[in-house]
């Protein structure tokens, strides 16, 4: 099944100041996914709106939320199951 996922944090919780801990969080997700997650089908940033969009195919939400587990400390994310609209 195919997740949209949206991750938001904030300038409060943004790693990206500290290379050590954007290293460990958002420099590690997509790796994380890879190893978690069936496929990453893509995966986009709007770094200054602090968003991370991720396109996966998986199982079970477990899955997903193992391969987030880096990122989880900095903000939320939203995952919506979503179809090809093609194959609909």
């Amino acid at each position: 099944m195919l997740f949209h996922i949206t991750h938001h944090h904030d300038e409060t919780t943004c790693p990206s100041h500290d290379e050590e801990a954007g290293n460990a969080s958002f420099g590690a997700v997509l790796t994380s996914l890879e190893e978690n997650v069936d496929q990453v089908i893509g995966a986009w940033v709007d770094a200054p709106g602090h968003d991370f969009f991720f396109v996966v195919e998986a199982n079970e939400v477990s899955q997903i939320f193992a391969g987030l587990w880096p990122i989880i400390p900095a903000g939320t994310a939203k995952i919506q199951p979503v179809a090809d609209v093609a194959k609909m």
